[in-house]
């Protein structure tokens, strides 16, 4: 009786092995709120459009905010456009949730601001992302210009002018430094990430 529990018991745990790898995901956790939508994973992904619509940081800070927030799936509109933005980086960190934050301007007013975010490639979802490869780019091409962010703001005495492309995102307002007001929008994820001077 022992023998025949002993390759019922292996089949069992391989079994119980094998399903628990295939429903794990890739990465490590990173965030919460809104973070499938941030990643680029949410069900309603297939909805962004892939066309790129050159608008100012003014024209986004005064769209209308929603009046509210799914946690679950994007908001067909703003957050299934993509963006092409130029603007002025002012100052950046690294987040909790291993995002950069940055805080970019117009170049005319530096009063007029917004957020821009780059997604860590290492955290879950953003991993399975199908637009890893170009979250990954424009990361790196952000280190590469300025050095890993480090958790308190850099302030940069020189503003810096950029051409940024990324997805349309409405954040709750927590506060944050260089929050688009009134609206809340934010460039989360960046996906191109260019230095014009």
């Amino acid at each position: 009786m022992k023998r025949r529990l002993l390759p019922l018991t292996l089949v069992l745990v391989l079994v119980l092995s094998a399903l628990t790898a295939y429903g794990q995901t890739c990465g490590i956790h990173c965030g919460t709120e809104r973070w499938k939508i941030k990643s680029l994973t949410d069900s309603w992904v297939e909805y962004i459009d892939e066309t790129e619509v050159s608008k100012t940081i003014n024209w986004l800070r005064t769209r209308t905010p929603p009046a509210s927030l799914p946690n679950s799936h994007r908001l067909i509109g703003i957050e299934t456009m993509k963006f092409r933005v130029k603007g002025v980086v002012l100052s950046f960190k690294r987040e909790d949730d291993k995002d950069f934050h940055v805080v970019i301007a117009q170049s005319n007013n530096h009063n007029r601001t917004m957020i821009i975010e780059f997604k860590n490639p290492e955290c879950t979802e953003v991993c399975e992302s199908e637009f890893m490869d170009q979250i990954v780019q424009a990361r790196s091409d952000f280190i590469a210009k300025f050095g890993m962010p480090t958790t308190s703001f850099t302030e940069l005495d020189d503003p810096v002018l950029v051409e940024v492309v990324g997805i349309g995102f409405f954040d709750r307002m927590h506060g944050q430094r260089g929050r688009a007001l009134p609206s809340g929008i934010e460039i989360h994820p960046v996906l191109s990430f260019r230095v014009l001077e």
